[in-house]
This record gives C-alpha cells, sequence and structure tokens, in this order.
C-alpha cells in the first residue's frame, strides 16, 4: 500500500512539474521606429522578441509599399542565423533560429533584426506609416507559442523648410538704407558711427521660427566695417545680410609718416643691392627671354599703401621703375629699380671651304737664296818664259762657305732664313774677299 501511494505522488509531481515547465515559457514581440519620418527620408524598424529562452522565431511583416519601401536589414543576433526574405510587395518574412546548441537563447528582450525603409517621396504630410508582424512560431526547443502579433504606427512629417529669410533688421540708434526688406540683402548705416561705440545692437528675426541666425562683425574698428547676418533654414539652406558702417577716427589719433618699404618683389630677376628699408636705388638683370616684369613693395607700416609706376613690358636695354609707399598721413617715399634687360644672343656657323690647285704642285715650298759673290782684280804682271810657263795660283777671287741651316721650319720641305744671318754672311763675304785680294798682290810682288 505504501509503495503504492508512493508511485502516485512520484507521478503527479513530475505532471506537476511538466505542467509548470509548460506554463512558464513565455515569448512577447514589438516592432519599434521613430514617431514621424518626412518623405524621401530613411525609416528604420527593430523587430524585437523577449521571453525566457526563445530558439527560433518564424514571421511575417506586412506594410504599405504606396508608403515604404524595403531597402535592406542589419543587426542579427550574434550566434542566430536570421535571413529576411521578400514574399511580394509589402510582404517579408523573418526566420531566426539559434545555432549554438541551444546556449544562446533570447532570455530578455533583443533586436532580433533591424529593418530599413525608405519613405516614399510622394508621401503627403500626415499619411500613415505602418508595420505590422504576425509570428507564427516561436519556440524554445521543446515548446512553441504561435498566434502572437506586433506593429508599428508613425505618421509622414512635413517638410524641412528652406525658408532662411529675416522679417525684421534693424540697428539700435542707427537708421539703415535702404529701408529693409526681407528680399533685401545689402544694406549701410546712415551717417558714421561713433568712435565712443564699441560694439552695434542689432535685431535679426528670421521669418520662420525653425531657422536660425547668427550675427558676425558687429564690434568695429576704426573705418570701414562690415555687419554679417547669417539665417540658415531648418533644411541647412542659407541668406546672408550685411550691413556696413563706418567708424570715425579717434580724435587724439597721429596718423603715421611711415614711408618705408619692407621688402620688394621681384617676379624675374634678382635686387642689387640686396633690398635694405633705407636703400633706395636698385638694378635688376634679366635675361633677353623676360619680355615682361612684376614689381610689388610691401608697406612696413600695414596703415601704408604701395604702387608700381613703369611698364611691365620691358624693352632690351634700360628700364625705370618706380615703387611709392604712401603713409597714412599722405607722405611718400619712392624706391627707384633700374630692369636691364639683356640683348639677343645669336649663334650663326659658317662655314669656308678654300681650295687652292696649283698645276705643277699641291705644296707651296719657298726658297729663299741669296748669294753674295764679290771679286777684285788688279793689273798682274805676267812674266812668260818660251821654255818655262808658270802659272800660280794663290787666292780666289770667289769664296764659298758651306750653307748654314739656322732657320725655323716652316712647313714640310721649307726652311727660312732669318734676314740677320743673310746680311752677316755677305758682310763676312766681303771682308775675306778683300783679304784674299791683298794676299795675291803681296805675292806677285815678291816675286818681282
Amino acid at each position: 500500500m505504501k509503495k503504492f501511494v508512493s508511485i502516485i505522488l512520484i507521478t503527479v509531481f513530475a505532471a506537476l512539474l511538466a505542467i509548470s515547465g509548460s506554463a512558464d515559457f513565455r515569448a512577447t514581440f514589438s516592432l519599434t521606429g521613430a514617431s514621424s519620418a518626412r518623405a524621401g527620408e530613411s525609416l528604420t524598424v527593430a523587430f524585437k522578441a523577449d521571453g525566457n529562452g526563445i530558439c527560433g522565431i518564424l514571421a511575417e511583416i506586412s506594410f504599405d509599399p504606396s508608403v515604404l519601401t524595403f531597402k535592406s536589414s542589419s543587426g542579427a543576433l550574434s550566434n542566430w542565423r536570421v535571413e529576411v526574405t521578400e514574399k511580394g510587395a509589402g510582404k517579408l518574412q523573418i526566420w531566426a533560429e539559434e545555432n549554438n546548441g541551444f546556449k544562446s537563447p533570447i532570455k530578455s528582450q533583443q533586436t532580433v533584426i533591424n529593418l530599413n525603409f525608405t519613405v516614399s517621396s510622394s508621401a503627403k504630410t500626415g499619411d500613415k506609416l505602418s508595420v505590422s508582424a504576425k509570428i507564427n512560431e516561436t519556440s524554445n526547443g521543446e515548446d512553441e507559442l504561435n498566434n502572437l502579433s506586433a506593429s508599428y504606427s508613425g505618421t509622414v512629417a512635413r517638410p524641412l523648410s528652406s525658408d532662411s529669410k529675416l522679417k525684421e533688421l534693424s540697428v539700435n540708434g542707427y537708421t539703415i538704407s535702404p529701408a529693409f526688406s526681407l528680399d533685401v540683402t545689402d544694406y549701410s548705416i546712415e551717417g558714421e558711427v561713433e568712435y565712443t561705440v564699441s560694439a552695434l545692437k542689432i535685431t535679426a528675426t528670421a521669418n520662420d521660427g525653425e531657422a536660425k541666425t547668427e550675427i558676425s562683425g558687429a564690434r568695429l574698428s576704426v573705418g570701414d566695417n562690415t555687419v554679417k547676418i547669417k539665417v540658415t533654414a531648418e533644411n541647412g539652406s542659407s541668406t546672408t545680410y550685411s550691413i556696413k558702417a563706418k567708424m570715425k577716427q579717434d580724435p587724439n589719433y597721429v596718423a603715421s609718416s611711415d614711408t618705408a618699404l619692407s621688402g620688394i618683389t621681384l617676379s624675374e630677376g634678382r635686387l642689387s643691392p640686396a633690398f635694405s628699408s633705407d636703400v633706395y636705388d636698385y638694378i635688376v638683370y634679366v635675361p633677353y627671354e623676360a619680355d615682361s616684369i612684376q614689381i610689388t613693395g610691401t608697406p612696413h607700416d600695414k596703415k601704408a599703401s604701395a604702387k608700381t609706376e613703369g611698364d611691365e613690358a620691358l624693352i632690351v636695354g634700360d628700364n625705370a621703375f618706380a615703387v611709392i609707399c604712401t603713409a597714412e598721413n599722405g607722405d611718400t617715399g619712392q624706391y627707384n629699380v633700374k630692369v636691364v634687360r639683356m640683348g639677343e644672343y645669336i649663334t650663326t656657323t659658317e662655314e669656308i671651304t678654300e681650295t687652292e690647285t696649283d698645276t705643277d704642285t699641291d705644296t707651296v715650298t719657298e726658297t729663299e737664296t741669296d748669294t753674295v759673290t764679290e771679286t777684285e782684280t788688279d793689273p798682274i804682271d805676267t812674266t812668260t818664259d818660251i821654255n818655262d810657263t808658270e802659272t800660280d795660283t794663290t787666292a780666289a777671287d770667289t769664296e764659298k762657305e758651306p750653307p748654314e741651316t739656322t732657320g725655323e721650319t716652316v712647313s714640310d720641305g721649307e726652311i727660312r732664313v732669318p734676314l740677320w744671318f743673310i746680311v752677316v754672311a755677305a758682310v763676312c763675304g766681303i771682308i775675306i774677299g778683300a783679304l784674299a785680294c791683298i794676299l795675291v798682290q803681296s805675292s806677285l810682288k815678291e816675286r818681282k
């Protein structure tokens, strides 16, 4: 009996556990997205699940294709295989399955997948944006829940405003000209602003409440100023209004008399000497190819101005330029720059061929022969016997010396004898001839 009761109790306990486990499985779903979207904009709707052990989901998604167009899906669960399939116009099917051996079930609200749509550009303000989901099957591996649903609803918002106009513009204490009109963007303050005014107080009100205004340049400095008022519309387009204002000079201010330059810039060549603010004359050499030049002076004082006088087109030779610096008080200083453009260099090639042809020879040989012969004859007594004939010749009237070659070689086969050598040889010949004659006469006298 006791054994039978024990068996009954165990069976009931197991049944209760089974019922308890089945009743404990739960799953809920939702679709979430922005409350509104404008025509042409993107819309993301998140398909979410919440439960205590969801391992599989099969759902159908419906939407109005005249308002929404499905583009893509993103953001799938980790360790889940999630697929989105289009089943026709306005129809999608989502199949999600845990593929980690039931180790990664959904136990709290999680986004299963994001569905990305585009709002039709023809959608009108106020049109309804709707996406619905019907869950055909949800399981935890043992139990299933069917016929669950979820939905999203939103509206098409109005387009972003493109109005970047002002409906009011004024300057406190001053009159602007012309009178304000939202379509006129350029204005000026009548008269001059006193030196004691540190900044203008400007009122600028946008025509559209969603537009933003930004004012810059209201803090003035002496001289001309421009105040800018930029109006940016809701859609990002913008319009800029401007107000010109001139501030008076400080009555105690003394204008600068600085007429110096801090530098001279050339488009060609180099200054000589190197620039110095207290040197006023320079020269620049440029090649013939440089047919123009730009010379710019930089004032030492920012309130001074500089201009260059002279023709930028260069002629060959000297070109005069003057860089004039005008100080704030009207004084002027002048720097002189002489630009010398070099003449054109022309290269010519001349080929001169000379051919001289002689009938007898191709080589001209110059030979100079100087022969000096001097003969002196004095009366000589000659005695001739019948039986004896005596001929005595003891001297020669003409004496020859072997030629000397002391000249310089001019060309092949040609020796040029210096003139001094010829003169010396002639004088020596004359002296030797005279001595020979004297010796002959002395010999004849001795014989007599």
